[in-house]
């Protein structure tokens, strides 16, 4: 009886665990891997700090860390160092490559851009310069520079277009002038305009307030010899400093409202007066709170070199998204899809960033764009 009782209950038993009773079952425990911490990525700023264009370097480095800060998706470490001159850029160099730094922003300069290029490459480094030297592209060197023959070409076509005739240049005695006066004069030339004076200054005030009277005489004859209702095109280009000066003489001389005064960014100075001009440019910047936030730096008028510091930030942070990873990274410094920035719409050819540029007007402190250039497409998150 005991033996038949038993097998029941083993039966049962049995039958209990096959339902599925944990009480049961033997119990396997299956260890869980812990997580690998991803370390943040390290990024470098390489901008003068100290020395003679500390100001700018200054600046330049609050407005890449803005722009990196608003476009950030994952955490990264960004450490400032000095890029000054040759002897502050290499010591800097050494502790870049000290931190495993990934990626490099700056330097300024093509000559200092150099210095650092090879070990940079050597350690597997991305540089994004601020310098325009298309020669220093490589396919981990980037030139974010802008090229002002470029806005020369863009600004002169649309005049140019639009059938303004007479064209008269006023810049500075150099080399680089002669090049640009040349190619004002072989642009004009191919499109049956011609470039009726070109007025060369020494860097001295009594030279630029003479040079601006020699020119506003000549828009004087022009402007009664000719019937046509164009006016002529001045075109101008300089440092904040003399640029000033100017400015002070075509007040004066009421230039701006006897022709137009036009030129790339970087006529777009923080004058006090009231000057009529028409450069190369982005409305883009209206559309932000960068200008505001600028000011909390001390910086009360943004350059166009402000608005490419922004934007390298920003798109640099865009392009890192969730995680770095140097090949999607790299694709997509290369996709050739447009970043719409503050300086611009940009995208890289060969490594160099082309920007396409808007026609902008300013009457005083109103800034009207009155040829806009539509991105070819956007970039998508």
């Amino acid at each position: 009886m005991y033996s038949i009782k038993h097998k029941i209950w083993s039966f049962v038993s049995i039958l209990i665990c096959s339902l599925g009773f944990s009480s049961c079952q033997t119990s396997k425990i299956v260890p869980i891997e812990p997580k690998k911490e991803i370390k943040p990525i390290e990024i470098a700023i390489l901008m003068p700090m100290t020395g003679s264009n500390s100001i700018y370097g200054n600046q330049y480095d609050h407005l890449i860390k803005m722009g990196l800060k608003d476009g950030l998706k994952t955490d990264i470490n960004v450490t400032s160092y000095d890029g000054a001159d040759e002897k502050q850029i290499n010591a800097s160099m050494d502790r870049i490559i000290e931190r495993k730094t990934k990626i490099i922003l700056g330097p300024l300069y093509s000559e200092l851009t150099r210095l650092i290029a090879a070990k940079a490459k050597e350690n597997d480094i991305i540089i994004i310069t601020m310098s325009n030297n298309p020669v220093l592209a490589d396919n981990k060197l980037f030139v974010f520079g802008h090229a002002p023959l470029k806005q020369l070409e863009r600004i002169l076509d649309h005049f140019l277009d639009n059938d303004y005739r007479n064209f008269i240049t006023l810049l500075p005695s150099s080399q680089n002038s002669k090049t640009v006066n040349t190619v004002i004069q072989n642009m004009a030339i191919q499109k049956n305009a011609s470039l009726v004076h070109s007025e060369f200054y020494l860097n001295l005030p009594e030279a630029i307030s003479k040079s601006v009277k020699s020119v506003s005489d000549n828009i004087d004859n022009l402007n009664e010899m000719d019937d046509s209702n164009k006016k002529s095109i001045i075109y101008i280009a300089d440092d904040p400093k003399n640029l000033n000066l100017i400015f002070n003489s075509i007040n004066k001389y009421n230039l701006d409202k006897k022709a137009i005064i036009i030129g790339d960014n970087r006529i777009d100075i923080d004058y006090p007066g009231n000057i009529n001009l028409t450069f190369t440019g982005s409305l883009n910047v209206l559309n932000s709170n960068v200008v505001e936030r600028a000011k909390d730096f001390g910086i009360n008028h943004l350059s166009f070199m402000n608005l490419v510091s922004y934007d390298l930030g920003h798109l640099i942070a865009r392009y890192i998204g969730n995680q770095f990873i140097e090949e999607r990274f790299l694709m997509r410094l290369n996709s050739k899809e447009p970043y719409v920035g503050l300086s611009g719409n940009i995208y890289f050819i060969d490594s160099i960033a082309q920007r396409d540029y808007d026609i902008i007007r300013k009457d005083g402190e109103i800034y009207t764009s009155i040829s806009h250039c539509e991105p070819k497409t956007s970039l998508k998150e």
